[in-house]
């Protein structure tokens, strides 16, 4: 029960960090802007490895995928 709740709470949040880059993305990309930059800090090494799998890895894509993952996690542990 524990690692349910735990995963879950991780999954979200990572969701959520992924949600606010991409918003944030909307009118800003650069790295001096500190929002921006801990959006990035924090997203940008989740997003490597998905970007080898959807090579086109447009951020609304990555929250599907981390959306479905979550969605997995709790009907299934």
């Amino acid at each position: 029960m524990f690692l349910k709740e735990f995963l879950n709470y991780t999954l979200a949040f990572v969701m959520w960090l992924a949600i606010g880059r991409a918003l944030l993305s909307l009118f800003t990309t650069d790295l001096k802007n500190p929002f921006y930059a801990f959006f990035y800090r924090f997203t940008e090494p989740l997003y490597r490895p998905l970007r080898k799998i959807i090579p086109f890895g447009h951020t609304i894509i990555i929250v599907i995928a981390i959306l479905i993952l979550r969605i997995l996690v709790v009907k299934y542990l």
